[in-house]
């Protein structure tokens, strides 16, 4: 199937209410050309809506329920992203996926790997030092602290697309001991954790929901989908969803709508907020998150069309924040 050229991609006007115009939008075929509700109640049933919460899927629902004007009708498919049926179809692909892990199950199983990383600790601090280690995960309790702690490290890095195996090269030679033990806990994360979740037949959760989205991202790049699919409220902060987005924006019956874009920022500021290798501190300006995926979008801020009419007191309050937000140099 063929994508489009440009990528189809729109942000809320400052001011308009993000739901209500999202729905009315989709209604009139305004995000989608050739789409348009009309009275049709079953119309609106071909549609997908990808959205970042639960909660968003429950309050959109409301809106088009509220828009639809007619006593019935068949509502969107509205899902939060990375949350799929259970009916998900992975078989029309090459991804075998095997079922989560539970929470509760993965920490005790954590914990018990460390506890048996903390049995061994002693001997292999007397071996590269010659003395006992400080502290010890010794209980229970603390072994599950640090399972805890570890298994937020292991998300994050899921998340990321983090590669384990670059951890012996980040710290210099002369650190190279004590790395060695840090390299012996993290064998938890890239030898032990993996061989026990491949016994039991099962993945860890960020793992499995990232691979849903790049099967649904492969999916629709492939044989697209009949009805529209709309992405809306994300800014892709996780590669696979980004890539998922980028899709979306792409397809000829796909829309992307971006949560509060600043078209308002000058270019000076938007290309110092691009430059996170030149400025560290821009990794915590508003806008990054969303210069970033349109970036990878391979689209610019012309290219994104504003939805719903513009509040002058909301978008005088938004040129405020933009100045008082302006990266520092």
């Amino acid at each position: 199937m063929s994508l489009r050229d440009k990528p189809n991609i729109f942000t809320i006007a400052p001011g308009a209410p993000f739901l209500p115009t999202l729905a009315k939008s989709l209604m009139d075929g305004t995000l989608v050309p050739g789409f348009k509700a009309g009275g049709d109640p079953l119309t609106l049933a071909s549609a997908t809506i990808y959205v970042p919460t639960r909660r968003a899927a429950r309050a959109l629902r409301s809106e088009f329920a509220q828009l639809s004007g007619v006593n019935a009708a068949i509502l969107p498919s509205i899902q939060p992203l990375g949350e799929f049926d259970d009916d998900f179809d992975l078989s029309s692909g090459s991804l075998t996926l095997a079922p989560p892990i539970g929470r509760e199950e993965r920490l005790v199983q954590l914990a018990r790997l460390v506890r048996q990383w903390a049995q061994a600790l002693p001997e292999a601090t007397r071996t590269l030092f010659g003395t006992d280690p400080v502290l010890l995960p010794s209980t229970s309790a603390d072994a599950i602290w640090l399972a805890r702690n570890l298994a937020d490290l292991m998300d994050e890095a899921e998340r990321e697309g983090g590669d384990w195996t670059k951890l012996k090269d980040l710290v210099p030679e002369d650190h190279a001991n004590w790395w060695q033990l840090t390299l012996g806990f993290m064998q938890i994360v890239t030898e032990h954790w993996p061989r026990h979740l491949a016994e039991k037949g099962l993945s860890d959760a960020v793992a499995h929901r990232n691979a849903l989205i790049g099967a649904e991202a492969d999916r629709l790049a492939s044989h697209g989908s009949q009805g529209p699919v709309i992405a809306a409220g994300s800014t892709g902060s996780m590669p696979a969803t980004a890539e998922l987005l980028k899709v979306i924006s792409r397809l000829p019956n796909g829309a992307l709508v971006l949560p509060g874009l600043d078209k308002s920022l000058d270019e000076s500021a938007w290309e110092a907020v691009g430059k996170a290798d030149e400025n560290a501190s821009v990794f915590g300006h508003p806008q990054f998150g969303l210069r970033k995926l349109l970036d990878f979008c391979a689209a610019t801020r012309d290219d994104v069309t504003e939805l719903g009419a513009i509040g002058k007191l909301a978008l005088a309050r938004n040129e405020a924040i933009s100045l008082a937000l302006l990266p520092a140099d």
